[in-house]
């Protein structure tokens, strides 16, 4: 009889470690997540001239808000439904059309002559 409870404690022993084995070799096999990106760095790879510009200017402004809209737009993205980059004035006009009004820093220069100066300062003389 304790050969039989040697043989069943050995039977045990040797299906434990096989059944280890095939949870490491799943664990390998299984890709990888890629990175994470959060959405905001997803609609950060997309945007054009001025964009980051005018991102800034939602979050200072809209932070909830902003929130939302970049969630939108990253599994726009990722779906593959925006392709193109989008630009300053595309995401200016896409935060008016939601009733945002984002309140950008202008500066008009004026050159003459080859020197450029503020429209402030012309004014000043």
């Amino acid at each position: 009889m304790s050969e039989d409870l040697e043989l069943k404690r050995l039977k045990l022993k040797k299906m434990m470690q096989l059944a280890s084995m095939v949870g490491q070799v799943k664990a390998e096999q299984q890709p990888k997540p890629a990175s994470a990106e959060t959405p905001l760095e997803v609609v950060k790879k997309h945007l054009g001239p001025r964009g980051d510009e005018v991102l800034q200017a939602a979050y200072e402004q809209y932070p909830r808000e902003t929130a939302a809209i970049v969630e939108k737009l990253a599994q726009l993205i990722k779906l593959g439904q925006i392709t193109e980059p989008i630009d300053g004035g595309e995401l200016y006009n896409l935060f008016r059309s939601l009733g945002l009004r984002i309140k950008l820093e202008t500066k008009i220069t004026y050159v003459k002559r080859g020197e450029a100066k503020d429209l402030k300062e012309l004014f000043k003389q």
